[in-house]
């Protein structure tokens, strides 16, 4: 039975999906050669794929820990943490490119939201954590 809209969660970890979809969309557009020339690719190509890989990396690594002690939350938050500044990262790097190369805007909208809602999800992930085991850690 579906589950009306409105009234639909979104998945546990959806942020996971989201910053795949990122990491293939980027490395999908970073193989462009109209977008990003050959002549010129390595000066930002490569850190934007770099930042990208590390969204994903660092979103997997955190939800690979099984939160037992304070020590798990710290190291578990400090990946969230990682992943969301290379999230602003990408931001600023994406600006750049779609200065320096011929970038067709709606592909920029459509990549820079998908950073954005990468950002949203992790920011939702951080604050039921936050939530999650600041109770837990009371009712101990």
């Amino acid at each position: 039975m579906s589950v009306i809209k409105s009234k639909r969660q979104e998945g546990k970890l959806q942020v996971l999906i989201k910053a795949r979809e990122l990491a293939t969309y980027t490395t999908h557009i970073l193989g462009n050669e109209k977008a990003f020339p050959k002549r010129s690719r390595w000066i930002i190509a490569q850190q934007i794929a770099d930042e990208t890989i590390n969204i994903y990396k660092y979103c997997r690594r955190a939800n690979a820990v099984s939160v037992e002690t304070d020590s798990d939350y710290l190291y578990r938050h400090e990946q969230q943490v990682k992943a969301y500044s290379c999230c602003e990262s990408l931001l600023s790097l994406i600006e750049i490119a779609y200065n320096l190369y011929n970038i067709e805007s709606h592909r920029i909208e459509y990549w820079t939201g998908l950073v954005l809602e990468t950002e949203k999800l992790l920011g939702k992930w951080k604050l039921s954590d936050k939530h999650r085991y600041n109770n837990e850690s009371a009712d101990n």
